[in-house]
């Protein structure tokens, strides 16, 4: 598994490549690299937890890593399927909506810390783990079929009101901001948010709870 430093210096290199015509199909390998290096810290988290551990916070600037995990997962699947494909998300087409036995279809945005540990003691964490390995390839199929000129696009209106419609981001005010905040931007910028920086700065917090666990 890769460092910290690593990853951020391998997303540096395909955050300049992929906006460029000329640079974009390497800026594509380099993105699947990261995710593969973010991958691999999926991996080595639901490899080595138990499940008490994906259930506490021992820190007050992180939240736990069932929810980290699940967080993760629901916005790349919605960003991904509902925004740039179209199609119906994973989380509903593998019907995990019952199979993850989560009280919430939403990204989570809105659950306050004292609801964090109940939240993510619902989980089933053998079909968290599907999930994620779910989405990880259906997000890749995506960005290995993409061209530039596709990723320059803007997010559709027919798209947008699509995502309003499902209800699957909370109208609380901690939540309710991303639609507008994902809706503004290219499939570029989708590529360099909630397909690889959200998921370095999420799952780096994964890593800091497991450290204070095993300490």
């Amino acid at each position: 598994m890769k460092s910290k430093q690593e990853r951020s210096s391998l997303f540096k290199t395909f955050q300049s490549q992929i906006k460029s015509k000329d640079k974009f199909e390497e800026g594509k390998t380099n993105l699947l690299q990261l995710r593969k290096e973010l991958k691999e810290v999926d991996d080595y988290i639901f490899a080595n937890c138990e499940k008490k551990d994906y259930c506490i916070m021992p820190l007050k600037s992180d939240k736990t890593i069932a929810y980290y995990l699940y967080h993760l997962t629901r916005i790349e699947d919605i960003t991904s399927n509902t925004l740039i494909l179209g199609k119906k998300q994973i989380f509903f087409e593998n019907k995990y909506d019952s199979l993850l036995s989560s009280p919430i279809k939403t990204t989570g945005n809105e659950l306050k810390r004292d609801q964090l540990v109940q939240f993510s003691l619902s989980l089933d964490i053998n079909q968290l783990k599907h999930y994620v390995d779910d989405v990880y390839a259906n997000t890749n199929q995506l960005i290995n079929q993409m061209n530039f000129k596709e990723s320059r696009l803007k997010v559709q209106d027919i798209r947008k009101n699509d995502l309003l419609k499902l209800n699957v981001v909370s109208t609380d005010e901690n939540a309710f901001w991303l639609v507008d905040y994902w809706c503004k931007k290219t499939y570029t910028g989708l590529f360099l948010m909630p397909f690889s920086r959200h998921q370095m700065l999420h799952l780096d917090g994964c890593l800091r709870i497991m450290h204070k666990i095993k300490k």
